[in-house]
C-alpha cells in the first residue's frame, strides 16, 4: 500500500514538473537570451549587458512602456472604483432588470476583442473624441470593469451580513457601515480585481490597436509591430525587468493577502474599535480620492495638452511599419522644419486598412504595399498627391513608377522594395533549388520554413503550374490547392515575422523567405545560400500614400520630399536592409550593399517577377484555400 502511494506521489511530482517546465522554461530562455551578445535570438554568441543599456536609449520602447503603465494604472483605478460599487450594489439590492444587467455584465468578457475594438473606435469617432490616451483609458476601463465586478462579488459571497447588521444596530449609518465594515472585509477582493484590471490593460493588443491614436503607442502594440524584423534583444531585456517587477508585486500581494486573512478574524472581534476602523477609512478614502484626482487631472492635462500642442506647433501623424524608419531621420525632420512627428506603427497591411476604414485617428501619411494601394484606392481611402510639392520625386528610378497599382503616379511615392527568395542551409541539405517545383522534392520532408502569407504560398503553387501570382480562374486555383496539399509534408514552420531564426538555428534547412530576412540570416550563418526560382520572383514595393481627410497634407508632402533627399534616403537604407528605389541615394551607399544580389537582383530576374494585385471577389477563394491548408 505504501509502495503504491509512493508511486502515485512520484507520478504526481513528474506531472507537476512537466507542467511547470512547459510554463517556465520559455520564460527562462527569454531571460537568458536577454544577455546574448547576438542581435538575432537564435544562437548564443556570448554574455553581455549591452541590451539593458541600449534599452534605456531606445526612446520608442521606453515611451511605449511609460504609456502602458500610465494607461494601466489609471484604467485600473477607475475600473476598480466603478466595479467595486457595482458589485456591492448588485449583491445587496434587488431591483427591476437586475437579471438582465447581470447577464450584460459578461458581454465585455465573451465578446471577441476585435468586435469590441471596432465598436469602441466607431463610438469615439461618432462622438468626435480624438483617439489617444483618453480613448485608451476609457476602452480599457470598459472591458476591465466586468472582471472587477466578478472578482469582488466572489468575495462578497463569503461575506457575513450579520456584521453590517450589528454595526447598524449599534447606531452606525449606512455610509459609515459601508466604509468601516464592508470595505475593509472585502479589501482582498478589491485588490485582486485591481491587479487583474492592471494586468489586462498591460496585456491588451487588439482593442488598443483600434483606439490608440497618432504618437501614442502602448508597449504590446510596439512589440507586436516590431515583428517585421523580429523581436530585438532589447525586448528580452525589458521583459526580464517587467518579470522581476511583476514577481515583486505578486509576492507583495500574496504577503498582503496572507496578512489580511490572518487579521480578518481579529477584526471581526474588535471590528468596532475606532482606532482600527479609522485606519481603514483613511486607506479607502485615499483610494477613491486618488481615483478622482488622477482621472480628473489626467483628463484635464490631456485635453489642455492636445490643445496647447495644436496651437504651439505643427504636427505630422505618420502610420508605418515599426523598425522601418530611423528615429534619427525623424529627429532631423523635426529639427529642420519645427514639425512634431507622431509616429504610430502596425504589423500588417490589413491592420492598417482596418483602422483607416473604421474611421479612426486621422493620419497624414501611411505606407502601403502595392496590392493594398489597389484596395485603398478602390475604396476611396487615399487621395492624390501634389507632386509639385515633391521635387525629389525625380530621384526615383523609372522602373518603380507607373506600375499597375498606380499607372499615372497620382496616389503613391515609392519608399522601399524587395522580394521573396529561397534560402538553403548547405550544411544540412546539399542541393540546389532553381525552381519552385524543387520545393516539392521528398528530400525536403519536414524541413522547410515558409512565409505565413497566403498570397505568397498559393502563389508559388500557381507559378509551379505556369500561372500568375494574381490568378483568378477558380479551376486553376483548384489545381494550385491540390499542389499545396502535396507540399504540406515538406513544410515544418509558417513564419512571416522572423523566418531567418529557423534557418540560423538549424530548425529548418530550407526557407521561402523575404529577401532581407535571407540577408540577415547569411550574416549570422555563411552556410546559407540564396536561390532565385526560374519561374519568377514575388516582388513587392512599399509606397507612401496620403489618406483621405489627412489634416496636415502639406506637411505629409514635405515629409515625403525630405525622405527622398539622397543623404536621408541613403541613411535609411544603411539602417534597414531593403532595396531602395532612390537612384540618387545609390551614389552615397556602399558598394557591398548595392552588389548584394539578394537585395538588388539582376534586372533580368526582376523583369520575370510579379507584383501582387487586388483580387477583388476572388480573395474569398484564396481565403478558403489557405484555411483548408492550415487546418488539415
Amino acid at each position: 500500500m505504501v509502495k503504491k502511494m509512493k508511486s502515485k506521489q512520484n507520478l504526481l511530482s513528474l506531472y507537476s514538473f512537466i507542467i511547470y517546465s512547459v510554463i517556465y522554461i520559455p520564460i527562462i530562455i527569454l531571460i537568458v537570451f536577454s544577455f546574448n551578445d547576438s542581435k538575432v535570438n537564435a544562437m548564443w554568441q556570448g554574455f553581455t549587458f549591452k541590451w539593458y543599456l541600449e534599452l534605456f536609449d531606445n526612446s520608442s520602447i521606453v515611451t511605449a512602456m511609460t504609456n502602458s503603465l500610465m494607461v494601466a494604472f489609471v484604467s485600473a483605478l477607475i475600473s476598480t472604483a466603478i466595479g467595486t460599487l457595482a458589485a456591492v450594489g448588485m449583491y445587496k439590492y434587488k431591483f427591476r432588470g437586475k437579471t438582465v444587467l447581470d447577464g450584460l455584465l459578461y458581454v465585455p468578457i465573451i465578446i471577441p476583442e476585435i468586435v469590441m475594438g471596432i465598436a469602441l473606435l466607431m463610438f469615439f469617432s461618432q462622438l468626435k473624441i480624438p483617439t489617444g490616451a483618453l480613448t485608451l483609458i476609457l476602452a480599457h476601463t470598459t472591458f476591465s470593469v466586468s472582471y472587477v465586478v466578478i472578482v469582488v462579488r466572489s468575495k462578497l459571497e463569503g461575506f457575513d451580513p450579520s456584521l453590517e447588521e450589528a454595526a447598524m444596530d449599534l447606531g452606525a449609518k449606512p455610509l459609515e457601515t459601508f466604509c468601516k465594515i464592508t470595505l475593509p472585509l472585502i479589501a482582498p477582493g478589491i485588490l485582486a480585481g485591481s491587479l487583474l484590471a492592471f494586468t489586462l490593460s498591460m496585456d491588451d493588443v487588439i482593442v488598443s490597436f483600434f483606439v490608440s491614436g497618432p504618437g501614442f503607442t502602448t508597449l504590446p502594440l510596439q512589440i507586436f509591430s516590431m515583428v517585421k524584423f523580429g523581436v530585438s534583444p532589447e525586448i528580452n531585456a525589458l521583459s526580464t525587468l517587467m518579470l522581476i517587477f511583476t514577481l515583486s508585486i505578486a509576492l507583495f500581494s500574496e504577503k498582503l493577502r496572507f496578512k489580511s486573512d490572518k487579521e480578518e478574524k481579529v477584526k471581526e472581534k474588535i471590528i468596532f474599535k475606532e482606532k482600527i476602523n479609522l485606519k481603514s477609512i483613511k486607506k479607502i478614502a485615499a483610494l477613491f480620492i486618488a481615483v478622482l484626482i488622477i482621472a480628473g487631472v489626467f483628463t484635464g492635462c490631456s485635453k489642455s495638452g492636445s490643445v496647447a500642442q495644436a496651437n504651439s506647433e505643427e504636427v505630422l501623424n505618420v502610420f508605418n511599419w515599426s523598425e522601418y524608419l530611423p528615429e534619427e531621420v525623424i529627429e532631423k525632420f523635426e529639427g529642420k522644419y519645427n514639425i512634431k512627428v507622431n509616429y504610430t506603427t502596425y504589423a500588417s497591411n490589413e491592420e492598417m486598412l482596418a483602422k483607416l476604414m473604421a474611421g479612426g485617428a486621422q493620419f497624414d501619411i501611411a505606407v502601403s504595399t502595392d496590392y493594398m494601394v489597389d484596395v485603398m484606392r478602390n475604396q476611396n481611402l487615399i487621395q492624390e498627391i501634389n507632386m509639385a510639392n515633391i521635387p525629389n520625386y525625380k530621384n526615383i528610378g523609372n522602373e518603380f513608377k507607373g506600375l499597375a497599382f498606380d499607372p499615372e503616379n497620382k496616389y503613391t511615392v515609392p519608399y522601399m522594395w524587395g522580394n521573396a527568395v529561397v534560402a538553403v542551409n548547405t550544411k544540412m541539405i546539399d542541393t540546389e533549388i532553381n525552381s519552385y517545383a524543387d520545393l516539392w522534392d521528398n528530400k525536403l520532408n519536414n524541413s522547410m520554413v515558409v512565409l505565413d502569407d497566403q498570397r505568397a504560398i498559393i502563389g508559388i503553387a500557381l507559378k509551379k503550374l505556369g500561372y500568375s501570382f494574381n490568378e483568378t480562374d477558380p479551376a486553376k486555383l483548384e489545381e494550385a490547392k491540390n499542389e499545396l496539399v502535396k507540399l504540406k509534408d515538406n513544410i515544418k514552420i509558417y513564419d512571416s515575422d522572423s523566418p531567418k531564426t529557423s534557418l540560423i538555428n538549424g530548425e529548418a534547412a530550407v526557407g521561402y523567405v523575404w529577401g532581407a530576412e535571407a540577408v540577415l540570416a547569411q550574416l549570422e550563418n555563411p552556410d546559407i545560400k540564396v536561390f532565385f526560382p526560374e519561374e519568377g520572383l514575388y516582388i513587392w514595393q512599399d509606397n507612401f500614400v496620403i489618406p483621405n481627410g489627412a489634416p496636415n497634407k502639406d506637411n505629409a508632402e514635405l515629409f515625403i520630399n525630405f525622405l527622398l533627399e539622397p543623404e536621408i534616403s541613403a541613411e535609411i537604407s544603411k539602417c534597414f536592409p531593403y532595396a531602395n528605389p532612390n537612384v540618387e541615394a545609390h551614389k552615397l551607399m556602399d558598394a557591398e550593399t548595392l552588389d548584394n544580389e539578394v537585395i538588388y537582383p539582376d534586372s533580368e530576374i526582376i523583369k520575370k517577377g510579379e507584383h501582387l494585385r487586388d483580387l477583388g471577389e476572388t480573395t474569398v477563394i484564396y481565403d478558403q484555400i489557405w484555411t483548408e491548408l492550415k487546418s488539415n
